[in-house]
């Protein structure tokens, strides 16, 4: 391998004078002490004119002429907000008291309450607490013909998995 190798390197190659650190702080101090002895300078050179602090707002928006619109009283929205609310409230009144629709349970399809019943997650003991009692007979059953064909449908349908008891 070349002695030129980083690997082969035995010094970092920086180098300080002798008693550099040593030496150091008393030329520091040195220097600042002949800093503080130089005189005959009395003032910085900067100057602010008299004045300048309390004036100089007033002088810039002199210079930008800033032209004063005048200002456009705007309505008030609350005032809107109630006549609108108001009006809404009048036209539901008059639709809930006025109307000529009576909702009855005969002019309810068959079919909206299956699929209501069918879309709410209601158990079996909550739908027969629904029934009344004593208008259900052991009649009503018997003397109903279901056909054959939806025998077979409804058994070729059913999973038997779910009935078997773990």
């Amino acid at each position: 391998m070349k002695k030129n190798k980083l690997h082969n390197v035995k010094s970092t190659g920086f180098k300080t004078p002798d008693n550099y650190f040593e030496s150091f702080d008393d030329k520091l101090f040195d220097y600042l002490t002949e800093k503080d002895e130089i005189t005959g300078i009395e003032t910085s050179g900067h100057t602010v004119p008299k004045d300048y602090f309390n004036t100089v707002e007033k002088d810039i928006l002199s210079k930008l002429n800033i032209e004063e619109k005048p200002v456009v009283a705007l309505k008030s929205r609350t005032t809107f907000y109630y006549v609108v609310g108001m009006a809404a409230s009048f036209v539901l009144l008059f639709s809930i008291f006025l109307s000529d629709n009576d909702i009855t349970l005969d002019t309810i399809d068959t079919v909206d309450i299956e699929s209501f019943l069918y879309q709410e997650d209601y158990t079996s003991d909550e739908l027969a607490a629904l029934f009344i009692t004593n208008e259900i007979s052991e009649t009503d059953f018997i003397d109903v013909q279901i056909p054959e064909d939806t025998f077979d449908q409804y058994i070729e349908t059913i999973d038997t998995e779910d009935y078997i008891l773990d």
